[in-house]
């Protein structure tokens, strides 16, 4: 079956897992979507349609982190700013240079280092609690250095529901 998407020609199979490079989808990021998906094709123009925006959805999460090292209050706050911490004090100051180039990462804010996170994997799967399908958005300072991951996830409706970290 063809994906239903302005931006890259793509096909799959239904029922098979994706799991594409940028190389082999067009991409700029990982593209991974649940066999239990590519079988609903409805769940797939989702998918289409969220890939469209995939950037426009970034910006959102990147906003929503900012958002959360600001509010003290937020679920989300000991969560961002641990990662941020550890990028910017905890990993020494040759691979934070190499993290956060052209910059003295010592002197960089929390919400100044959010602007360095770049889409990494875009993906969608049904959520166990939920019982929907979900959109995950992997951001990462480079994944060539670090494999911790800020990951943001999006329910149909374009809306944060989670946000954590993983590595």
């Amino acid at each position: 079956m063809k994906l239903n998407c302005k931006r890259i020609d793509f096909t799959y199979t239904p029922g098979e897992e994706i799991f594409s490079f940028p190389d082999e989808s067009g991409l700029p990021f990982l593209f991974d979507v649940e066999e239990e998906l590519t079988a609903d094709s409805a769940a797939m123009d989702a998918v289409g349609k969220m890939i469209d925006e995939a950037e426009k959805l970034a910006e959102k999460a990147k906003a929503a982190i900012k958002a959360a090292l600001a509010d003290e209050d937020s679920r989300y706050h000991s969560v961002v700013t641990c990662f941020m911490k550890f990028h910017r004090d905890d990993v020494g100051p040759d691979i934070a240079a190499e993290l956060f180039p052209g910059t003295d990462p010592a002197k960089l804010s929390f919400a100044e280092m959010v602007d360095f996170l770049k889409l990494k994997r875009f993906g969608s799967l049904v959520d166990d609690e939920m019982d929907q399908q979900v959109f995950i958005l992997d951001l990462s300072f480079n994944p060539e250095i670090t494999d911790e991951l800020m990951v943001t996830y999006f329910d149909l409706n374009k809306e944060i529901f989670c946000i954590t970290h993983e590595s």
